[in-house]
C-alpha cells in the first residue's frame, strides 16, 4: 500500500496542529485526564477496522484507558465514497462521538502519467532528472492548482471542502444525512476560502468536548478548584486560520506534482526504450520465474 501523497496529509496536518493548540489549554493535569491528537489511532469496531486520518482521543485512568471523541478522514487518496462508508461505521459503532468531518479534495482531472513512449518521454530520456528548485524555476506559488510542466499536467485542483457534523441537541447521536442546522457545516478552501462556519461548528465540538471532561470530572470526585477551573475554560472563536490552511493546501499540491514528475521519471530511467514502466515489471517477474536474466 502506497503512503497517502502531500495533499492528502498538508490540510490534515494543519487542522491537527490547530487543534493541539486548542486541546493543550485545557487546564486538566494529563495524570487526571488527557485529550490528545493522534493521527494513526486504530479504530476497530463491530464493523469496521480503520485508522482514521485524524483523531482526538480523550484518556482516562492515568492513559489506561482512551475513547476517540473526534475523527476526520481526507478524501483525495480515498473516494468520497469510501470516506462516508467510513463515517457512517464510526459513527454507528460508536454512538458516543462527539464530532466527525471530511475533507474532500477534488482534482479538475484524474492524474496520469505521460507514459514511456509519448512526446514527452522521448525529450525527458536524454536529459537529467530536474531537482525541485530547477523543477519550479518558471513557476508561481499561484499555479499549485494546475501544475502543468514539460508539457504535461502532474496536478490539477477543481475544490478543497471541509464537512463537520456534531452530536444533536440533547445528546442524539450524530446523524450525517442532516445537511442544515446547528450540528453540521461546511467551508471551502479552493477555489474560494470561507472558513466561517467551519469555526463556528469546531467551536460547538470544543464546547463538547467540555461538557465531556467536566462529567468525567465530576464522576471521579476531583477537587472542587480542578472542577471551577474546566468550567472556566473557553475554546477560542476561531480555531482556523485560513491563511495557514491555504499555505498547507499550496505546499502539498507542489509537493504531489514534484514526487509524482520525480517518480515517473526514475522510473523511465531504468525502463527500456518502447516499454512501459508496467509492461518492464511484468517482464521481469515473468523472468525471474522462468529463470531468465533481463
Amino acid at each position: 500500500m502506497s503512503s497517502p501523497s502531500a495533499a492528502h496529509e498538508s490540510v490534515l496536518g494543519a487542522i491537527t496542529r490547530s487543534l493541539d493548540r486548542v486541546l493543550d489549554t485545557i487546564p486538566v493535569p494529563i495524570n487526571t485526564l488527557g485529550c490528545r491528537t493522534a493521527p494513526t489511532e486504530n479504530i476497530t469496531t463491530d464493523s469496521i477496522k480503520a485508522i482514521p486520518d485524524l483523531s482526538v482521543m480523550i484518556s482516562t485512568k492515568g492513559g489506561m484507558f482512551e475513547r476517540p471523541v473526534w475523527l476526520m478522514e481526507c478524501a483525495f487518496s480515498q473516494s468520497d465514497c469510501d470516506v462516508m462508508c467510513k463515517l457512517d461505521a464510526y459513527v454507528r459503532d460508536i454512538p458516543d462521538l462527539l464530532v466527525v468531518g471530511k475533507i474532500l479534495i477534488t482534482q479538475a482531472e484524474r492524474y496520469a502519467s505521460p507514459g514511456s513512449n509519448g512526446s514527452v518521454a522521448q525529450q525527458l530520456r536524454s536529459s537529467d532528472i530536474m531537482m525541485r528548485e530547477e523543477w519550479l524555476h518558471n513557476h508561481s506559488v499561484d499555479d499549485f492548482h494546475r501544475v502543468v510542466v514539460d508539457r504535461h499536467t502532474w496536478f490539477s485542483l477543481s475544490s478543497v471542502e471541509i464537512h463537520v457534523w456534531t452530536r444533536q441537541a440533547g445528546g442524539s447521536p450524530i446523524e450525517l444525512d442532516r445537511l442544515d442546522g446547528d450540528e453540521y457545516a461546511v467551508g471551502t478552501l479552493y477555489p474560494t476560502v470561507n472558513l466561517d462556519d467551519i469555526n463556528r461548528i469546531f467551536l460547538r465540538g470544543f464546547e463538547l468536548i467540555k461538557e465531556d471532561v467536566l462529567w468525567k470530572l465530576v464522576t471521579t470526585n476531583v477537587d472542587q478548584s480542578l472542577l471551577d477551573r474546566m468550567e472556566a475554560w473557553l475554546p477560542p472563536p476561531c480555531a482556523l486560520d485560513s491563511t495557514l490552511l491555504t499555505n498547507a493546501l499550496t505546499l502539498g499540491a507542489w509537493a504531489t506534482a514534484y514526487k509524482r514528475y520525480f517518480s515517473w521519471r526514475s522510473e523511465l530511467k531504468s525502463t527500456p526504450y518502447n516499454t512501459t514502466p508496467r509492461e518492464y515489471s511484468l517482464r521481469r517477474k515473468t523472468a525471474k520465474r522462468l529463470g531468465h536474466r533481463d
